[in-house]
């Protein structure tokens, strides 16, 4: 009977709570968005294993704060349920993690966590942000999450896709972008006498500021395009 049961649970996708999940929907796009506040360059993932209807976003991202030219680094992760009538209904979501065998978030990264359920991580760190860039671009690594509204064990997507060339290129074309506007916001202010805060190279060619005010994320809210 046992035997039979964990067969079922194989042919239907099904993975008990706390196990690991190898997704069968991967799919890497790109977007870019700007706010008065900040501008930001993003790898979107979208993850779903049917017949699950549960879903998650993760977006790696990148900006610059207007203000002053600092720029952050780190993800978004969200997570929905996928449905009958084809909305998205998101979940609050809570621990969630990116980890690889070269860069983990947790102890890394500095957590919020928004109205809407969904986790931003970040950091101004130039090391730990090349890290994790080139941990996302390896296509090896686990995101992780609780969700709120159960009791049970952190769920555990392994990705073992990386994001395509497309993807990469557009994703660090943005990035140059980005770190020209942010070095010469910097350059304007220093030549006008403004403090700024003191900042480190980046083997992105971003400049990694160590203060100021973070990123009014653009897209905070607005995770799913149609969700409820």
């Amino acid at each position: 009977m046992f035997v039979a049961l964990r067969l079922l649970t194989a042919v239907l996708g099904i993975t008990q709570a706390g196990s690991a999940i190898f997704p069968t929907g991967v799919v890497y796009s790109n977007w870019s968005d700007e706010s008065e506040e900040a501008k930001v360059c993003e790898i979107i993932l979208d993850v779903s294993n049917p017949p699950s209807r549960e879903v998650v976003k993760f977006i790696a991202l990148a900006g610059y704060n207007k203000f002053d030219g600092t720029v952050l680094a780190g993800f978004l992760m969200a997570a929905a349920d996928l449905e009958a009538n084809s909305k998205y209904r998101i979940v609050r979501i809570s621990d969630a993690a990116f980890s690889a065998r070269t860069f983990n978030s947790l102890g890394h990264l500095d957590y919020q966590v928004y109205d809407d359920g969904t986790v931003m991580a970040t950091t101004q760190d130039s090391r730990l942000a090349m890290a994790f860039i080139n941990a996302v671009f390896s296509g090896t690594y686990e995101l992780r999450f609780a969700r709120s509204d159960s009791d049970t064990e952190m769920q555990t997507y392994k990705i073992a896709s990386a994001p395509g060339e497309p993807v990469v290129g557009n994703f660090t074309h943005c990035l140059d972008h980005l770190a020209i506007e942010s070095n010469r916001l910097r350059s304007c202010a220093s030549t006008k006498g403004s403090p700024l805060p003191e900042g480190g190279g980046s083997g992105l060619s971003l400049t990694m500021g160590q203060g100021g005010q973070p990123i009014a994320h653009p897209r905070q809210g607005r995770t799913w395009a149609n969700q409820t």
